[in-house]
């Protein structure tokens, strides 16, 4: 039997939570106007584990799913968007600086996953990561590459202005619901991390930096996120209401702004600092600030990822 979670929040918004891999959990956000929409549609089983027996037990039809509608090209979030629309018929709008690697696991994998295991040394694990990811995600076509400032109109009062949030990808965007104040953002505000002694997960500091800064004028009473992300003061639940929701965009920016100080403290003393070196500097200046778990073989976070902190150390290197 197929175990589903989902969490009416909003007369017109449903939370879909998916599970996969060991540890590995989603929230997709089911919206309700004259046309019903999803955002993001998870790994390549959740469409079947959790998508549509929630469809069917708010007494929808598959068919009646118009839009698929992704926050970011990652396999976590896209990776279903191929068997929801073939089970649908609901067209894949996907960030237009996304296509390619929601279109292109392989590409998607080297792009942004690849780096887990050769900043560690580990280029034998390389083929056996790339097949993990292969089975999580499938490629996609995508049918419209959703632009910047683009207002998506699902009628009975729901508009979404779509906000670029670069930074977790280059392609990240938001859905804001202005009416509302509901803001939906995937993984572009990270806090600390999604588990416990990791760090966040953004591979483009400057520009998350950036964008976090525009969220944060927004005025937010809810804030959706793709994950159950902690921050420096909150607690883990992915919906975060009233003033906790812009406190967690601002919090999330301290996280981003101690994590690249402790990596230009190290390499201003330190400038000619390999990566792992660097890292290993680096952490213990960050762990003043925030809880880390470190493996006793890598010294870098058990739950990883090394992400920030290796955008952060190329940030200077190249400046």
């Amino acid at each position: 039997m197929a175990v589903h979670t989902d969490f009416k929040f909003h007369p017109q918004v449903v939370q879909i939570g998916c599970y996969w891999g060991e540890v590995g959990h989603t929230e997709l956000y089911l919206l309700q106007g004259e046309r019903l929409a999803i955002v993001d549609a998870g790994c390549s089983d959740t469409p079947e584990r959790f998508i549509l027996p929630v469809l069917e037990d708010m007494g929808y039809r598959p068919e009646d799913l118009d839009l698929i509608l992704n926050t970011h090209g990652h396999f976590d979030h896209a990776g279903g968007d191929a068997r929801l629309a073939e089970a649908t018929g609901a067209e894949v709008w996907v960030p237009e600086e996304d296509v390619a690697i929601a279109e292109d696991i392989d590409r998607q994998f080297e792009q942004y996953f690849a780096q887990n295991d050769r900043l560690v040394g580990r280029e034998d694990r390389l083929e056996a990561s790339l097949a993990t990811y292969r089975r999580q995600g499938d490629p996609v076509k995508v049918d419209h590459a959703i632009q910047e400032g683009e207002i998506i109109d699902l009628g009975r009062g729901i508009e979404l202005w779509v906000l670029a949030c670069p930074g977790h990808t280059l392609g990240s965007v938001g859905f804001y619901w202005e009416r509302e104040g509901l803001l939906i953002t995937g993984d572009s505000v990270t806090g600390t991390g999604s588990r416990l002694g990791g760090l966040p997960l953004h591979y483009y500091p400057e520009e998350y930096e950036r964008s976090l800064n525009r969220l944060a004028r927004l005025d937010v009473n809810v804030l959706c996120t793709g994950h159950h992300y902690r921050s420096l003061s909150l607690g883990r639940e992915s919906v975060k209401l009233g003033r906790n929701g812009k406190r967690f965009i601002e919090e999330s920016l301290e996280v981003s702004r101690i994590i690249a100080g402790a990596m230009e403290e190290t390499l201003v003393a330190w400038p000619e600092a390999s990566f792992m070196d660097a890292a290993h500097r680096a952490l213990k200046i960050i762990g003043e600030h925030l809880p880390l778990d470190l493996d006793a073989e890598t010294g870098l976070p058990v739950n990883g990822p090394t992400a920030a902190l290796y955008a952060n150390w190329k940030r200077y290197q190249e400046a």
